[in-house]
């Protein structure tokens, strides 16, 4: 509350006052001690007075988009503050400082909101806060510093990127597989327009295109995909032992939670399952079969935050992928298979369920002929900002 040199100087005016008895000087160290309190009192108060508040306690969006973290800093005083300093620590994953400084000067019974951007550069959970308030009285004599409870959770999910092109319809099993489901157009999925056939609907006629271009053009439609997917993610540490691992495990998940909005999109009922470590334990995440938006924000989230893991194998998973509806098709996002893994995809397949591999990281067996069985196998990369999938 003091500095040494305040307090010594203090102390040789109080001495002054007893032991001289000179009006003038008395008048200035009257002067001096009612000046001195008022700024003690004016302390105190803006100290116990004073409020800081995070307008935006909770974070998430997408790597590659940025926020801005909003303090609002009140005073309540019938008097204003001249000048307090707020600090706010973040992290320099999602920021460009560790600290952010700012000097304020707030009216009676006013506030003032203080911002700086946050930055999803990278997938992950970070945090931010807390908050300082810093203060210091016009004679320079009292100060004080208060840390505000202002930490937040910042959520950055895995970008979402669109596919360049996508082989493998869901609603198409592979083999000799019969589809027992229907498949239906889905009005709400307009694909495009072409020019009318004998046979097409009349109600399909876009009336307004047609007219435009002086012929009769029709709507078309995507499918309404009457089957589900289950998106396997092998996280397996070991199987990434190659140069760049963290780039392609990246690559990985990106390319998973990718996947899961397109087939989002596409109506479809997603099920979701990796051998991940999360809060530094090694562990299988499971999602059953389900849909919506909700749905897919609780896969994303998980993929936000989930890393590779040193202790499940991609076995462990496939032996958990049963149970499933007829018809589920399987994508399989990983860097290698060995025989272990090939047998239990052949087992889940011969179970009547397409199966779909995508093969991420630099390795890639051509040998393996995984097509002649029935599989679809391709490899995934991301090329400016697309998921490319060529077949093997």
């Amino acid at each position: 509350m003091f500095s040494g040199g305040n307090l010594f100087f203090i102390l040789i005016l109080l001495l002054n006052f007893i032991f001289l008895d000179l009006p003038a000087v008395k008048i200035i160290i009257y002067g001096f001690i009612f000046f001195t309190g008022f700024n003690f009192i004016y302390c105190k108060l803006v100290e116990k007075k004073i409020t800081l508040q995070r307008k935006n306690p909770s974070f998430s969006f997408f790597s590659g988009i940025t926020e801005h973290s909003l303090i609002e800093v009140k005073n309540p005083l019938f008097f204003p503050i001249h000048a307090i300093m707020i600090k706010d620590k973040s992290d320099l994953n999602i920021s460009t400082r560790q600290m952010y400084a700012f000097l304020l000067s707030l009216d009676k019974n006013k506030s003032k909101l203080v911002d700086y951007p946050i930055c999803g550069r990278k997938r992950g959970k970070y945090f931010i806060g807390p908050t300082t308030a810093n203060f210091t009285d016009i004679s320079g004599i009292f100060s004080f510093e208060i840390e505000f409870s202002t930490e937040t959770e910042v959520i950055i999910f895995p970008p979402i990127r669109n596919f360049s092109e996508f082989f493998y319809k869901s609603f198409q099993p592979q083999g000799n597989f019969k589809n027992p489901l229907p498949v239906y157009e889905d009005v709400s999925l307009m694909k495009g327009i072409k020019e009318y056939q004998v046979g097409d609907e009349i109600k399909r006629i876009n009336w307004k295109i047609s007219a435009k271009h002086d012929k009769i053009l029709v709507n078309t439609y995507d499918y309404s995909l009457s089957l589900n997917s289950f998106v396997v993610l092998n996280l397996f540490e070991e199987d990434y032992n190659f140069r760049e691992k963290d780039y392609y495990l990246e690559m990985a998940i990106e390319i998973a939670a990718s996947l899961c909005n397109y087939l989002n999109l596409k109506k479809q009922y997603v099920g979701f399952i990796t051998n991940a470590r999360k809060d530094k334990i090694d562990s299988i995440i499971e999602f059953p079969l389900a849909g919506g938006a909700s749905h897919f924000l609780k896969i994303i989230y998980e993929l936000a935050v989930i890393q590779a893991n040193k202790v499940v194998k991609l076995s462990d998973i496939l032996q958990k992928v049963e149970g499933l509806r007829w018809g589920t098709s399987i994508y399989l996002i990983t860097p290698k298979l060995n025989e272990k893994d090939i047998d239990l995809l052949l087992e889940i397949y011969k179970m009547g369920h397409p199966v779909c591999i995508i093969i991420v990281g630099p390795k890639i067996d051509r040998n393996l002929n995984l097509g002649e069985v029935g599989f679809l196998y391709l490899y995934g990369e991301i090329k400016e900002n697309t998921v490319k999938l060529i077949k093997i």
